[in-house]
Order: structure tokens, then C-alpha cells, then sequence
């Protein structure tokens, strides 16, 4: 099988034997006699292209049921046309492939099959493929009524949850609603609790909600602003003039103003903002909906260009068909022209060698009997030399030797010619045994280029049926000719005439023949096409035991692997709790040793913490030790800088002291009112700068130097006294 579910396991899930973990049906009869009390065929459920029936079975099946319990495939499509309806699709639930096969329904219906197990709920998968079949279907069949055709073993559980849940979830019917159609329309009510259950517990898919609404709502809500401002956190110093408090008041109402406006300002701009939002969602949901219409009498145009072309496709197929028949017949009729042409030919070609033949055995006679005429003209003519030769001897003794002389030359001469004429001879009968081979070969060369001809004919007569026709028109013009020269030839010769009268009986005698031949012909075909179907069915037959034996032989094979993967299963589970027990106990020592491997590592760390906890304490002694004698020697240092600081500054401010006496004796006789304010202000200063800073010594050398700003002033007084 390839799978890891055996066919016993398959089909007792689809006749209704419960697995394991599932409870047992109610009804204890066999599947077999179950499925002979439900009604083969339902009527259409209302409003709806779907129609429920059970499992039709093939052939192989009807040997053990009545004739009147038989629901084939054929018998399916024959109710559905005593009802004057069309089935356009089926759908096959059931989970194994036995039942029937794609090839016992026509081609024109369409056929899908969704593996879904008997008993149990079909999964979303298997509904989302029924949902999708059945939606392309509908938008393929706008245009006429074709019904869907649902089944599984029975025709009632598993068709009337897919059915039911279609048109709950994409028609928006009620559950309750939708069981109750199916029940009436099918004849028979659903009988599993569980997928009566489920399907009550669905909502209708076309009651959308707008969810989200009250959340955006509430997020658009602006929030409200803080009616007690938060006070300053710090006041700033000014003057205690009530000019400066009212203007302070007025300051922090025009702030409150402000802030309020803005905040109104703020919640107008979000209520704007929100419309806004609200428009352009208005505005895409309108392009939305503008572009799915759009799309979908693009689909409609584009299904409607389909059709046309599928009817202008089919009309040009049928047009090619006839064009191929009638190009059939016309090369039929070509073919036997051209086999009684090729006979006439043939005959020719006997008749030629045959006179040829008449014309060379007579040419050898004529030269046999000329050769046989020279030589006897020769021994007479040599006999009366001879006499003459005697006549003479007796009278000229003398001339004897020249004359024997003569006579021999003469032979020589003779002989030669002879010897030339034979020659000759020779050459004329080879010349004419080439001329012979020669015709013969000029004959096959055209014969080579009469076939040539004919095969060129041949290719132009398929290229083109206009240079056909005028080129049997000109044929029909040779033969009117040509029967005109027969009639003049006829009438001055007559024995021609008695030769084509032959001629003519030759060819009506081989075209009966002909005849004759193709009636055997067709005879023979009649007979191999009936003795194909008788083959073909044997042969169905013979299938169908095979796969009768197929099924016995995997039953067989199935039973043999349960039983032996069940005794594998033991000897798996008996290798696992002895795996499991090494294991356990190989883990208790592992965490034996890992205890006490612990237990020392605890040990050692103790010991290096105390170690390092007293190293520690050791070297924290030590750096305290040696910060306490360098915050010491710091000590000591910055007193002495600070008293030697002092005794500058001392220094300092005496030499200053002697200089200010100095030049106020200079000037005192020049020196003004202000002057000596100025001084006395100065005066009053330094000595406050002479004071002892209440501060500890460290503090007071991080009292801040002189400011430059009274260093200038000072300048400038003694600049303006030295000038005065």
C-alpha cells in the first residue's frame, strides 16, 4: 500500500466498524445491509445545487445483492436524467478507492475525491478543499443549472456535515435550519450525535460584526485636561512691591488662558483628525468594493471569451475533421488511380520485352543463315578452282609455282576477310546486347522518374486543391483527345481496335476484382472489430478476478504484517524496558558520583573562600594603614601651606597699608569729598577682609580668591589720583 493505514483498517472505518477509542454504532447489522435500507438517490435541497445520494457500487459488487438492491454508477446518471437534471460534479467522501473508479463515470462529469475518515469529524483541511471545489464550480456554472453530487458510504453522516457546514459558514444559514433541509431533502435524518453537536455549535459566517469599534472610540476620546494647574516649583525672588504680585497675577491668568485655549485647540484638531480617519476608511472600503465588482466582470467577460473560443475551437475542429475526410476519400481514389495506371504500365513493359525478344531471335536467324549461304559459296568457289587448277596443270607446268603462289596469297586474303567479317559480326551483336541493356536501363531510369513524378504529384496535390482540380481537368481534356486519336487509329486499323476492346475487358476485369477485394476487406475489418470486443471483454473480465485476487492476496499480506508488527511491537516494547531499566540504573549511579563530586567541589571552595576571605582582610588592614599615614602627612602639609599663606597675605596687606598712608599724605590736599568716601568705603572693606575667619584652618584656604572686578576699580582710583 505504501502507507502506514492497511486497507482491512481502511475499510472497516468506512463500513462502520469502530476503531479503537471509538464507541460501537447502535444498529448491529452488517454494513452491507445497512447500506441496502437507505434510499439511493435524494432529492435537490431547495435554494441549493447539492444533492446527497449513497455510494454507487461497479460490477464486481452485484453478484451478491438483488437486482433490486443494484446502484451503479449508470443507474445514478439515469434517475438524475428521469429527473431532467444534470450531475456537473461529483464529490467522493469515502476513505478507499474500491467502491467505483473515475472511468465509470463519462467524461463530461467532473470528479473529485477528500479522503475523510468514517466516525470522526472532518478536518478543517478537508472542508477548506470542499469549500474551494465547490465555489469554482459555481463560478464555472453561472450559466446553467448543473448539480453537485455529494456522497459517502451511506450518503448521510459525512455529506450532511460538509453540506450543512457550507451553508452555515458561507451561506449564513442557521445550523438547526440547515440539518433540517438535509434531512428532508435526503430522506433519511442524520444519525452521528458528535457532528450534529459541532455543527450546532457554529455561527453563521454572513452575520459580520465590526469588532473594534467601541475601542476606537474610547482611544479617540481626547483626555481631559488638569483643572488645578501644578503650583511653581520654586518662587523666584523679586521685590515686595504689589506692582510686581499683580503683574505676577496677571502673568499666571494669561497662562491659564492659554493653555486652555490650547487644549481646546488640541481636542478640535483630534475630532478633525478622527473624520478625516473615519472619510478615507469610507473611501477605501468604496475603492474596495469598486474594485472586487470590477474584478469580478473582468472574470465574467474573461469566462464569457473562454466559451466563444471553446465553440469556435470545437467548430474549427469539426470542420478539420470533415476536411481530413474528404482528403481521405481523395487520396483513396488517387491510390487506385494510380494502381491501375501502375498495372497498365506493367503490361506495357511485358509487351515490349516480349517483342524485343521476337525481334532479336529473328535478327539471329537472318545472320545464322547468311553466314551458312557465305560458306557454301565458298567450297563451290574453291572446287572450281580446283578444277580449273587441273585444266591448267596439263598445259602450264611452268606457271604452277607462281600460280600455287597466287592461290596461296589469295587464301591468306580470303581468310583474313573472313576473319574481319566474323569480327565484325561479334561488335555488331555486342553493340547490340549494350543497346539492349542500354534501353532496359533507360526503361528503370523511367520508370525512376515517373515515380519521382508521381510522388511530386502527389505532395502538390496535398499542398494545394485548386492545382488539383485544374490539373483533373486537364487530364479529362487528355483523355477526350486521346479517345478522339483511339477512334481514328480505330478506324484505320482494325486489328488495334480488337487489341484495346482486350485492354478495356483487362481493366473492368480488374477493377471487379478490385472490387471484390475491398468487399473482403471490410468483411475482415467487421469480423477483427467483433472479435476485439469479445477480447476486450474477456479481458475486463479477467480484471476484474484479478483484482479480486489482488485484494484477497493484500488482505492476506495485511493480516500476515499485523501479526508481524505486532510481534515486533512486543519485542520493541520488551527491548525498551530493558533499555529503560540499564538506563535507570546507569542514572542513579551517574548521580551518585555526581553527589559526591559535588560534595567535594564544596569543600575545596570553602576552604579557597576562607583563604581568600583572610588574604583579603589581610591587605584591607594594610591599604587602611597606609591611606591613615598618607591623610596624615596630607594634613601636616596643608597647615603648613596655610600658615605660610597667611603670613603672605599679612605681609601683603601691611605693605599695602604703608602705601595707602603714603599716598593719601601726597594727595590729601588735592583729594575730594568723593575720594575719600571712596577710601573710607575701601578702608572699611579691607579691614572687614582683615577679620579672622571664624572656620576651621582647612576651610578657610578654600575660601575664594579676590574678585578682578575690584582690582580694576581700585586701579583706576589710583589712575584718577595720579592724574589729579
Amino acid at each position: 500500500m505504501g502507507r502506514g493505514v492497511s486497507l482491512r483498517a481502511l475499510s472497516a472505518a468506512e463500513f462502520g466498524v469502530p476503531g479503537p477509542g471509538v464507541p460501537a454504532p447502535r444498529d448491529p447489522l452488517p454494513k452491507w445491509l445497512r447500506w441496502t435500507q437507505y434510499s439511493p438517490l435524494g432529492r435537490r435541497m431547495a435554494g441549493t445545487r447539492f444533492v446527497a445520494f449513497k455510494v454507487p457500487l461497479r460490477k464486481s459488487f452485484e453478484q451478491n445483492l438483488l437486482p433490486e438492491q443494484r446502484f451503479s454508477p449508470r443507474d445514478l446518471l439515469r434517475k438524475v436524467q428521469e429527473r431532467k437534471e444534470e450531475l456537473g460534479l461529483i464529490i467522493d467522501l469515502t476513505f478507499t478507492t474500491r467502491y467505483y473508479s473515475r472511468q465509470d463515470l463519462p467524461p463530461a462529469t467532473r470528479y473529485c475525491k477528500i479522503l475523510t475518515r468514517g466516525h470522526e469529524i472532518p478536518s478543517r483541511k478537508s472542508f477548506l478543499r470542499f469549500r474551494d471545489l465547490v465555489r469554482r464550480f459555481l463560478m464555472a456554472n453561472r450559466d446553467n443549472d448543473k448539480l453537485i453530487g455529494v456522497h459517502c458510504t451511506h450518503g448521510l453522516n459525512r455529506t450532511g456535515y460538509l453540506v450543512c457546514r457550507y451553508l452555515i459558514e458561507v451561506e449564513g444559514m442557521e445550523p438547526n435550519a440547515a440539518i433540517e433541509l438535509f434531512n428532508t431533502s435526503r430522506g433519511h435524518p442524520m444519525e452521528r450525535p458528535n457532528y450534529i453537536q459541532d455543527l450546532q455549535r457554529r455561527v453563521p459566517g454572513c452575520e459580520l460584526k465590526d469588532l473594534g469599534s467601541g475601542v476606537r472610540k474610547e482611544s479617540s476620546a481626547p483626555a481631559k485636561a488638569q483643572e488645578h494647574p501644578q503650583p511653581p516649583l520654586a518662587v523666584p525672588r523679586s521685590s515686595s512691591s504689589a506692582r510686581q504680585r499683580q503683574e505676577e497675577q496677571k502673568n499666571l491668568e494669561q497662562r491659564k488662558q492659554k493653555k486652555q485655549n490650547h487644549q481646546e485647540e488640541r481636542k478640535q484638531k483630534k475630532q478633525k483628525h478622527l473624520e478625516m480617519e473615519h472619510q478615507e476608511e469610507r473611501k477605501q472600503k468604496k475603492l474596495e468594493h469598486l474594485q472586487t465588482e470590477q474584478l469580478e466582470e473582468r472574470k465574467q467577460n474573461h469566462q464569457e471569451q473562454r466559451k466563444q473560443k471553446k465553440l469556435k475551437h470545437q467548430e474549427q475542429n469539426h470542420l478539420e475533421m470533415e476536411h481530413q475526410e474528404q482528403r481521405k476519400q481523395k487520396k483513396r481514389e488517387d491510390l487506385e488511380q494510380e494502381h491501375l495506371e501502375m498495372e497498365h504500365v506493367e503490361e506495357r513493359k511485358q509487351k515490349k520485352l516480349k517483342h524485343q525478344e521476337q525481334n532479336h531471335l529473328e535478327h539471329r536467324k537472318q545472320k545464322k543463315q547468311n553466314h551458312v549461304e557465305l560458306e557454301h559459296l565458298e567450297v563451290e568457289h574453291q572446287e572450281q578452282k580446283k578444277q580449273k587448277n587441273l585444266e591448267q596443270s596439263n598445259l602450264k607446268m611452268e606457271h604452277q609455282e607462281q600460280r600455287e603462289q597466287n592461290h596461296l596469297e589469295q587464301r591468306k586474303q580470303k581468310k583474313l576477310k573472313h576473319l574481319e567479317l566474323g569480327h565484325q559480326k561479334q561488335k555488331k551483336q555486342k553493340q547490340q546486347e549494350q543497346n539492349h541493356v542500354e534501353l532496359e536501363h533507360l526503361e528503370m531510369e523511367h520508370q525512376e522518374q515517373r515515380e519521382q513524378k508521381e510522388q511530386n504529384h502527389l505532395e502538390q496535390r496535398k499542398q494545394s486543391k485548386l492545382e488539383h482540380q485544374e490539373q483533373n481537368h486537364l487530364e479529362m481534356e487528355q483523355q477526350e483527345r486521346r479517345k478522339q486519336k483511339k477512334q481514328k487509329h480505330l478506324e484505320q486499323n482494325l486489328e488495334q481496335e480488337h487489341q484495346e476492346q482486350r485492354k478495356q475487358k483487362k481493366l473492368k476485369h480488374l477493377e471487379m476484382e478490385h472490387q471484390e477485394q475491398r468487399k473482403q476487406k471490410e468483411q475482415n475489418q467487421e469480423q477483427r472489430k467483433k472479435k476485439k470486443l469479445k477480447h476486450q471483454e474477456q479481458n475486463h473480465l479477467e480484471m476484474e478476478h484479478q483484482e479480486q485476487r489482488k485484494q484477497k492476496k493484500l488482505e492476506h499480506q495485511e493480516m500476515e504484517h499485523q501479526e508481524k508488527r505486532k510481534q515486533k511491537e512486543q519485542n520493541h516494547l520488551e527491548q525498551r524496558k530493558q533499555k529503560k531499566q540499564k538506563h535507570q540504573e546507569q542514572n542513579h549511579l551517574e548521580m551518585e558520583h555526581q553527589e559526591q563530586r559535588k560534595q567535594k567541589n564544596l569543600e575545596l571552595q570553602e576552604q579557597e573562600h576562607l583563604e581568600q576571605k583572610k588574604q583579603k582582610k589581610l591587605q584591607h588592614q594594610e591599604q587602611r594603614k597606609q591611606k591613615k599615614q598618607k591623610h596624615l602627612e596630607q594634613n601636616d602639609l596643608e597647615m603648613e601651606h596655610q600658615e605660610q599663606r597667611k603670613q603672605k597675605k599679612l605681609d601683603k596687606r601691611q605693605q599695602r597699608k604703608q602705601n595707602q598712608q603714603e599716598q593719601k599724605q601726597q594727595n590729601s590736599l588735592g583729594q575730594n569729598s568723593l575720594g575719600q568716601n571712596f577710601l573710607e568705603h575701601n578702608n572699611q572693606e579691607q579691614e572687614a577682609l582683615e577679620l579672622p575667619c571664624p572656620e576651621s584652618p582647612r576651610n578657610c584656604c578654600l575660601s575664594p580668591p579676590p574678585r578682578k572686578k575690584k582690582k580694576k576699580q581700585q586701579q583706576e582710583l589710583c589712575h584718577q589720583q595720579d592724574l589729579s
